[in-house]
């Protein structure tokens, strides 16, 4: 069950950007079918997965589309690496996950300082993904495979997407985050939409990604407060990391633009979810459980 779980995210990834590239990068629609059909090798063979960290290396070389779309590949891709390779028996992963929240906390502080558009989105995904991997490590030292190994990438896949489809959409031709002012005149109902994954991301009550930071916390401190605390601390670094472009996306005046339909109900959609999945966790927590 998990690799169709794995394989269904693959799935929602390749249609959800799919809409992006059909109407802003008709040319690098390939490059979507390349990176869909490289992820299902990797569900075959899972080492592999690590090689969708090259591109992000010359992400500045990449067009906004490929940029989004192979970070959000990256993460599933990555989930579903480390669940397979924290398989192996270990004795530092204690150390592991104290390190990944000291790396959390750092790029959390570089985050809130970083002014470009797009090595703020790459900052913001390496946090899901080390935040993947901490869950994933706790699960192993608890000696448990159950939702906490599946909850982090199921949310993120959700919460990332509206983000990177989103500010794929107002962040196109321009370079500074501050450039993000005005996106609500721009287009409100995608720029509401933003605001939502922000937030969830943010870590907030009654948003998805907030399960998932919960299960984090409750189970970190059965094995040791102190990475429970740090994992609060990064929480809040977070908060500001994202308000930051809360506040430029709520704020500041531009000129309409129209978006395609299908686009903003694609991001309406995954909006919805990252509310109706906080407001009610047992859906998702009976989704998960269902799976393993």
């Amino acid at each position: 069950m998990i690799p169709i779980f794995f394989s269904v995210l693959i799935l929602v990834l390749t249609i959800s950007f799919s809409t992006y590239f059909f109407f802003y990068e008709k040319k690098n629609f390939f490059y979507l079918f390349l990176l869909t059909a490289f992820s299902f090798l990797c569900i075959l063979y899972w080492p592999i997965s690590l090689l969708i960290i090259l591109p992000l290396i010359f992400y500045e070389k990449l067009s906004f589309g490929q940029f989004i779309s192979t970070n959000m590949f990256a993460s599933v891709l990555l989930a579903w690496f480390f669940l397979n390779f924290f398989v192996i028996n270990l004795p530092i992963y204690f150390y592991l996950a104290f390190l990944s929240l000291v790396i959390l906390c750092s790029l959390s502080i570089v985050g809130i300082f970083e002014r470009r558009i797009r090595k703020y989105l790459l900052i913001s995904n390496f946090i899901q993904i080390i935040f993947i991997v901490v869950d994933l490590i706790i699960a192993k030292m608890l000696g448990e495979f159950g939702v906490l190994n599946l909850v982090q990438v199921f949310n993120y896949t959700i919460a990332g997407t509206t983000l990177f489809l989103t500010v794929g959409i107002f962040a196109r031709n321009r370079k500074y985050v501050y450039e993000l002012e005005g996106s609500y005149f721009t287009n409100r109902w995608n720029d509401i939409f933003a605001t939502i994954a922000c937030l969830s991301l943010a870590g907030l009550p009654a948003f998805n990604m907030f399960v998932s930071e919960w299960m984090f916390f409750t189970k970190s401190f059965i094995l040791h407060p102190s990475i429970t605390i740090l994992g609060v601390f990064t929480a809040l670094l977070l908060f500001v990391m994202y308000y930051k472009i809360i506040y430029f996306l709520l704020t500041g005046e531009g000129k309409h633009k129209g978006i395609p339909k299908v686009i903003t109900i694609t991001n309406g959609i995954f909006a919805f979810f990252c509310i109706l999945f906080g407001i009610l966790p047992q859906l998702q927590l009976g989704i998960l459980e269902g799976l393993v």
